[in-house]
């Protein structure tokens, strides 16, 4: 099977069919969006066709950008763009294979096929009958579609995996963010294309090499003491970023059965079972920036890879990730700086996906979709971002009061109990409908007009403060009333009420609210 001429991608068309298509079908206006058995496959194939065309087709300048946007390539065009790369993404081949290792590694230990997926359990975790929740038996063969997009999916994620198992160019388990249209009827073109970015924005060397870009093609570049070492953009092309290969993997096509996929099911004359693999593979180090990613920068250090959060994306990470804080931590990933600098921008969305990973094990998968506003100057968008930013300075001082005094008021010694994630969680979940309301105000917003800010500023600090108390009353009433003292519930209230109103995360706003307003806050 070939990835790249093969039917491969599974997708649903406008009026709801579902079919397999090949890659260079993309530019078809009834193809509408891609299906997947799993989400993390699916965000996976997105990145992969990205990368794709960012690699063969990616249009020079933003005027090349707009000409497809307008009017998508046919189907000749993108054959002819994939043509000298369709050698690379040969699934089952003795030569160099997609995401593979040049080498076959048949004297190498073989693993069960469904440790491809992340979530499953560690050799060590099953000989030790641990996997209480990620069973193993679940999984035990795959389609040749469903084992190509796991052993992608796994390339680009990988966490930490013992003793010499190498971690994504991104680190384990990165964030990864891609802008989408917001009418509900654009294509899978427009989906892909709205994160393609031009060759002069990105401004990388011309490509002399294919292996510098798509590792496999040539000699794996190992960390043993008898490989290179680590590999830096310096070593490779920037590109690389979209196809890195940290794992030393080869699918066996040596041994396989008859059957349904366990993943699909779909009945296969190939059904993997097992994988080769060895550790020591490509170690990725130095200044990597994957475009689809977000960064925190610190002159003293490497970039850091903002990686998938606990308890999930939501607003109090959307300035970092929409447009970037002000300390570049974290700075905004490459393709949403890009969007952020055209004129006549486009009505889009943020959709924010990863794994919340300890170590080698996924605990969770966590999809979101923000908005994404288009703030016509450079000048508007930076007090857009001020504005959002106090909003959300706002945000966390309550959270953060909200768990001190819930646990004021169940707790003698408060002091001496660890902190409950969920309390503070409860308000910025209840509170981010109204925070997103907030941001369409204040994209409308003349900021030269300081006194057009009063009063969504006024709502927003009478917001914060009506889900903070509401919440307060809420947490309280759940402790068991043998445990209520009624005197440390009315003065930890009491005390919440008064640094709801004092606390110096609310001054800015309530200046602005009290100077244009009669009616002060």
């Amino acid at each position: 099977m070939n990835t790249l001429c093969d039917p491969f991608l599974d997708v649903r068309t406008r009026d709801g069919d579902e079919c397999r298509i090949r890659a260079v079908d993309v530019w078809r206006p009834d193809i509408y969006d891609l299906i997947s058995p799993r989400p993390d496959f699916r965000a996976a194939l997105f990145q992969y066709l990205i990368g794709v065309l960012q690699l063969s087709f990616a249009p020079a300048k933003l005027s090349d950008w707009k000409k497809y946007w307008d009017a998508p390539p046919t189907e000749a065009q993108l054959k002819a763009a994939f043509e000298p790369y369709l050698h690379a993404f040969e699934l089952d081949t003795d030569k160099p294979a997609f995401m593979q290792d040049v080498d076959l590694l048949s004297d190498s230990e073989a693993s069960p096929i469904a440790a491809l997926l992340i979530e499953s359990p560690g050799e060590n975790t099953t000989k030790k009958n641990l996997d209480h929740f990620v069973h193993r038996g679940a999984v035990n063969g795959m389609c040749p579609t469903c084992a190509a997009t796991a052993l992608f999916t796994l390339q680009i994620n990988a966490p930490s995996g013992g003793a010499g198992h190498r971690v994504s160019v991104r680190g384990g388990g990165p964030l990864t963010t891609l802008l989408m249209p917001r009418n509900p009827a654009a294509t899978l073109w427009q989906k892909l294309w709205l994160n393609v970015i031009p060759k002069d924005w990105l401004g990388y060397p011309e490509l002399a090499d294919l292996s510098s870009v798509l590792p496999w093609m040539g000699p794996t570049r190992t960390s043993d003491p008898k490989g290179v070492g680590d590999t830096t953009p310096e070593n490779v092309h920037p590109l690389q970023a979209y196809w890195s290969t940290p794992r030393r993997i080869r699918l066996d096509f040596a041994n396989v059965q008859t059957g349904h996929c366990d993943l699909c099911g779909q009945h296969s004359e190939t059904l993997l079972t097992q994988y080769r693999t060895r550790n020591y593979g490509t170690n990725y180090n130095g200044h990597w920036v994957h475009p689809l990613t977000p960064y925190s920068f610190d002159p003293k250090t490497l970039p850091l890879s903002i990686k998938g959060q606990k308890g999930g994306i939501g607003y109090r990470h959307w300035l970092g990730l929409a447009i970037g804080s002000d300390d570049a931590k974290p700075k905004a990933a490459r393709v949403v700086e890009h969007m952020n600098s055209k004129q006549g921008k486009l009505p889009v969305k943020l959709w924010c996906f990863g794994y919340d990973m300890d170590n080698m094990k996924a605990r969770c998968w966590y999809d979101s979709t923000l908005p994404f506003h288009n703030i016509e100057s450079e000048w508007q968008l930076r007090h857009f971002a001020k504005a959002a930013r106090l909003a959300i300075d706002v945000a966390s001082e309550s959270a953060s009061l909200l768990g001190k005094y819930v646990k004021a008021a169940r707790f003698n010694r408060p002091g001496d109990v660890a902190s409950d994630a969920a309390v503070p969680l409860s308000f910025w979940q209840q509170s981010e409908p109204h925070f997103y309301a907030l941001l369409e105000q204040l994209s409308q917003v003349d900021f030269d007009n300081e006194a057009m800010l009063a009063e969504p500023y006024q709502r927003w600090l009478r917001d914060t403060r009506k889900h903070a108390l509401g919440l307060f009353d809420q947490w309280v009433q759940t402790a068991p009333i043998e445990d209520t003292n009624m005197r440390r519930v009315i003065q930890a209230r009491a005390d919440l009420v008064k640094w709801l109103h004092a606390s110096k995360a609310m001054k800015p706003l309530r200046d602005i609210v009290n100077t244009h307003l009669k009616e002060a806050v």
